[in-house]
């Protein structure tokens, strides 16, 4: 299993991102290669129990979990950690105050108030000393009270790290979601250099595959890439416009991947009759006799 506990990282490490709480989705993922991976119970479809079977599965796979729970939710932590999440990702961490209560809630007496569980209920190895369990803990700035407040945020003891969440944080701003603007890339550069300074890692959120080495090369430790509903989103969409002929680009989703534009619905396109033919024809449907798979 990896160890996330390292400090700044070498190589970059990769995180996927699931929110979709289905079981082959999360078997997929734990089979592609990730470093590490989140579960987002902050714009997911996960509840807590379906975390807690994904957390299951990851387990059985030895692959470090991260949940991302939102910054009024901090009473989700012990749960999670509980069950045998890695750490906990909080979002829009925007104070060094909220980020202390957050790790106070993942540490035993006498250095913090969490309730005792076991570590997955006594199904997973423990030392004698429960205090030496420290879950990781990743304050996840999106806002411009997080970036003004990132050295603080990244001194506080038992962080693990420091997320950024782009399109938040450049709505936060006031720049849309343009990440390409100067302002954002500096508030970006702030906080890589906060957790540096503290020899933390810093991880940025929802990177397209071919963006992955201008952020290493500028010093990112962690990437999170796109996330699965993206992923999804534009394969399908992607595969119908290939079929169609349509070759437009997409736009960016909010997750990371070009996402499909939904266009006007289309007649399908039958063996054996041009696309022309079929669009807008009711003979295009398909016949309800037809059977089996391709």
């Amino acid at each position: 299993m990896s160890d996330l506990a390292a400090p700044v990282l070498t190589p970059t490490r990769l995180g996927g991102w699931l929110m979709i709480p289905e079981p082959l989705v999360v078997e997929a993922a734990a089979q592609a290669g990730f470093d590490w991976i989140g579960l987002d119970l902050q714009h997911g479809t996960w509840d807590v129990n379906l975390a807690f079977r994904g957390i299951q599965l990851l387990d059985a796979y030895r692959i470090p979990v991260l949940i991302r729970v939102s910054e009024i939710e901090l009473s989700l932590i012990p749960r999670v950690l509980d069950h045998g999440a890695s750490g906990v990702v909080i979002a829009m961490a925007s104070s060094p105050e909220l980020v202390a209560q957050a790790v106070s809630m993942a540490r035993y007496a006498p250095e913090g108030t969490r309730s005792y569980g076991g570590q997955r209920y006594g199904m997973r190895p423990e030392p004698d000393d429960v205090a030496a369990i420290r879950p990781l803990i990743y304050p996840m700035l999106e806002d411009a009270r997080g970036v003004a407040a990132a050295r603080e945020i990244a001194a506080v003891p038992g962080v693990a790290g420091l997320h950024i969440g782009p399109t938040d944080l450049t709505l936060g701003l006031g720049l849309g979601r343009e990440r390409t603007h100067p302002r954002a890339q500096a508030a970006f550069d702030a906080i890589r250099d906060a957790a540096h300074e503290q020899r933390l890692p810093v991880a940025m959120h929802a990177v397209r595959g071919e963006q992955a080495a201008g952020w290493i090369a500028r010093g990112f430790d962690e990437l999170v890439l796109t996330a699965d509903i993206d992923l999804v989103r534009a394969a399908l969409s992607g595969i119908v416009a290939t079929a169609r002929g349509e070759g437009a680009a997409a736009p960016e989703g909010p997750y990371g991947a070009k996402a499909g534009g939904l266009g006007r619905p289309r007649g399908r396109v039958r063996p054996g009759r041009s696309p022309a033919a079929s669009e807008g024809s009711a003979s295009s449907a398909c016949p309800a006799t037809s059977r089996g798979r391709s």
